[in-house]
């Protein structure tokens, strides 16, 4: 049975759909015969995707009859500090909230319920993810890190406070629709990289004043200095050599992070009425991720008590980039890595699994690599290269028709406001996109939808409101693709 496109709905019929698809994600699910359920699951530690529903209307359908068709399960996500948030901020008139937050006007409440009504109408399995629980200064902030813009404000206590407040009202939206099944947290602003450049007796002490007791001091080089031999995917071994040093640094690094991650997921299970998944985000970072930071985060982590699914290290990864430094060093991290979370029993997450355009992937040949030195057992993210295709399916149509015409009036408008927020000097300038809009005014290539301007920023349309509070380009997008199945 293929899954048909919704119709944009008013604020009333949407409050009263989501009350009957709730109503009905309560009730007993199809049994499919073996593990799963039809509907919303929580997978466990299997290899599978994890695909972004920005717009449920719109991809939503395509994805489902896609899993439908090749009979494979699959993660449903949007991220919970950038592309949605609770209904309270997605329906609050326009201005009141920063425009990345919920940028994409489609609620926690909203793509919870309709993904897992989705999945059992069709009688797939799902694993509905709250993706990126972000600790940050702000939803800004946390855009700008996509866009690769360093040096970003550290996170005091206000910011923390302020934060984890807007965390706990999500997890309490998301809990309510008895749908979702797993969180991914994302605390790297909370990564202390000072701690890379103590040395000496200033690391010592560091390390001593966050462990005062001697005790735990020898637990943790006991557990974490040394040479170790762990087992590949290809059963051969992989070894890792870690200094006291290194292990002083990246406790003092992460014990922040590791601190908050904890509170976060003790915050999950006490809402959650079922077994959940639990990712740790440790990939936005400026470098990729050393193998030591892994191992040691993770075994930290365990030794709280707490589980843990996938861990999402940076493995060279970029935003909405292929892939195209050394392959044998992606191979080496990879595998290494792979070993690492497998001591842990976790498997690795892949995060910026999007690339350069809607076709490319990460680049040629990157993803049979990391299938290979993980033993095909991953969890592959991608999100944005959704809405990055229907721009250049819009762009591919004739001047003078209703999707081309569409698309050049996005163009205009977010340059316009891109130029603004640059020249008021806006929490979303940065010194990245001054230099995108350069490169854009001096390829002097107009409207093309692989700028780099236009692939980091045109989600922002989705937000762009009328007086009305109405998100005139997400309702605009919905019609046209509904009037033209």
């Amino acid at each position: 049975m293929a899954v048909s496109a919704p119709l944009a709905e008013s604020k009333v019929e949407e409050q009263e759909n989501l009350e009957k698809l709730e109503a009905e994600i309560k009730e007993p699910p199809p049994d499919l015969g073996g593990e799963f359920k039809a509907g919303s699951n929580y997978l466990g530690r299997r290899h599978h995707p994890a695909l972004g529903i920005r717009i449920p209307e719109i991809v939503l359908p395509g994805i489902i009859n896609a899993l439908q068709k090749h009979r494979c399960a699959a993660g449903l996500m949007l991220s919970f500090g950038r592309e949605t948030a609770p209904e309270e901020i997605i329906q609050a008139p326009p201005g009141r909230y920063e425009i990345t937050l919920g940028h994409t006007g489609t609620s926690i409440r909203k793509y919870l319920t309709t993904g897992a009504r989705a999945a059992r109408a069709a009688v797939v399995p799902v694993e509905m993810e709250a993706d990126h629980l972000i600790i940050t200064v702000s939803s800004a902030q946390a855009v700008k890190r996509i866009e690769g813009v360093k040096n970003l404000k550290l996170v005091g206590q206000a910011a923390l406070e302020k934060s984890l407040r807007y965390n706990l009202q999500a997890l309490d939206e998301a809990a309510a629709t008895n749908a979702v099944r797993a969180f991914t947290t994302d605390t790297s602003d909370l990564f202390d990289e000072s701690a890379e450049r103590l040395r000496g007796t200033a690391l010592t002490k560091a390390f001593a004043k966050m462990y005062p007791s001697a005790d735990e001091r020898k637990r943790v080089f006991k557990a974490y200095a040394g040479k170790f031999r762990l087992k590949g995917a290809d059963g051969k071994p992989v070894r890792l050599e870690v200094s006291k040093d290194r292990v002083m640094k990246v406790c003092l690094k992460y014990r922040r992070s590791i601190e908050i991650n904890a509170l976060l997921y003790d915050e999950i299970k006490k809402r959650m009425k079922h077994p959940f998944g639990f990712e740790i985000s440790m990939d936005e970072t400026p470098k990729p991720t050393s193998p030591a930071d892994v191992f040691i985060y993770l075994g930290e982590w365990i030794a709280g008590g707490r589980h843990v699914d996938y861990v999402a290290p940076n493995v060279g990864f970029k935003k909405r980039e292929d892939y195209t430094d050394d392959m044998t060093v992606l191979k080496n991290r990879v595998r290494a890595m792979h070993a690492i979370a497998q001591r842990y029993e976790a498997l690795l997450s892949f995060h910026s699994g999007s690339g350069y355009s809607p076709y490319t992937g990460k680049g040629p040949g990157v993803y049979e690599a990391i299938l290979e030195c993980t033993g095909r057992q991953l969890k592959y993210k991608i999100s944005g290269i959704y809405f990055e295709l229907l721009m250049e399916i819009l762009a591919g149509h004739k001047k003078g028709t209703d999707a081309r015409i569409l698309f050049e009036l996005i163009y205009e408008e977010l340059m316009e406001f891109l130029r603004k927020q640059v020249e008021d000097k806006t929490a979303l300038d940065s010194h990245v996109l001054r230099a995108q809009l350069a490169e854009y005014d001096a390829a002097k290539k107009e409207m093309d939808p692989r700028a780099a301007v236009f692939r980091y920023h045109s989600f922002l349309c989705l937000n762009f409101r009328d007086m009305k509070g109405r998100r005139y380009y997400r309702d605009r997008l919905i019609r046209l693709y509904t009037e033209d199945l």
